[in-house]
């Protein structure tokens, strides 16, 4: 009897305590929403790397004072972004409970920051899969960036009552448009060495325009200046981003 006494009074405390212990570290295990978020970013952009840092978890109306983003490898409007640094700041999203069922939408935001990097290789997959396709009639495609601007070229096969190869070259720079496109400016095009009337360089480039659409993410970016070198295009906002002291999420796609 005095056995079962003391069991009673050891364990059933003991049961309770651990009761206590496991409610109260439950909220530990639950997702966050901080994590929800960035679950968001993944599946919407499939990034090679990413860094989330929030000042504070979403409140549960979906407001975040800050959000600093680190992007590697994302697509963006089928463009591939090699590096994509982003601060938002006041953003007031839907409810948490409407992400999954209707997905992440930005309703208000008081202030972006944003510096994309996108790699000549990448904007060349980008300017040929718009321009020439799957066409077989193109071949010796090539595209080159320069300091001064872009250099494309390419041979369209023609074969009506005779074979006829075309060499066709566009000279172009870069401009800013609606602070969120980045479009060809101040083209020529030339064919087999000489130059085309307007109106027929601009039907041709026309079809390539935009080059890149950064106005599809999420979060609406505000473009001030473009830049670019042999290797790839920068594109960034007025004041460029920086990071801060917050709750840190990351994900990595690496293998």
């Amino acid at each position: 009897m005095y056995v079962k006494k003391y069991i009673t009074w050891v364990f059933v405390p003991a049961a309770i305590l651990l009761l206590f212990i496991f409610s109260a570290a439950s909220p530990l295990w639950a997702e966050t929403r901080g994590k929800k978020l960035l679950d968001h970013f993944v599946k919407e952009f499939s990034p090679e790397e990413i860094t989330m840092i929030i000042d504070e978890e979403p409140n549960e109306k979906g407001y975040v004072r800050d959000i600093f983003l680190d992007i590697s490898g994302c697509s963006i409007g089928g463009v591939r972004i090699d590096s994509l640094t982003l601060r938002a700041m006041g953003v007031q999203m839907n409810a948490p409970e409407e992400w999954d069922r209707e997905g992440l939408d930005a309703k208000e935001i008081l202030n972006v920051h944003a510096l994309a990097r996108i790699l000549e290789k990448d904007l060349n997959n980008n300017l040929l899969s718009k321009e020439f396709g799957d066409d077989d009639h193109w071949h010796d495609l090539q595209v080159d960036m320069r300091p001064e601007g872009i250099y494309a070229r390419g041979n369209y096969l023609v074969t009506v009552l005779f074979r006829l190869d075309i060499l066709i070259e566009i000279f172009s720079k870069f401009k800013i448009v609606d602070r969120k496109e980045v479009w060809l400016d101040d083209y020529t095009l030339k064919v087999n060495r000489v130059d085309v009337p307007q109106f027929i360089t601009d039907k041709a480039v026309r079809e390539i325009q935009p080059l890149l659409d950064l106005g599809k993410f999420v979060f609406p970016l505000r473009l001030h200046s473009i830049s670019y070198d042999e290797n790839s295009l920068a594109i960034s906002s007025r004041v460029l981003p920086e990071s801060f002291e917050g709750i840190v999420y990351r994900y990595s796609g690496k293998k």
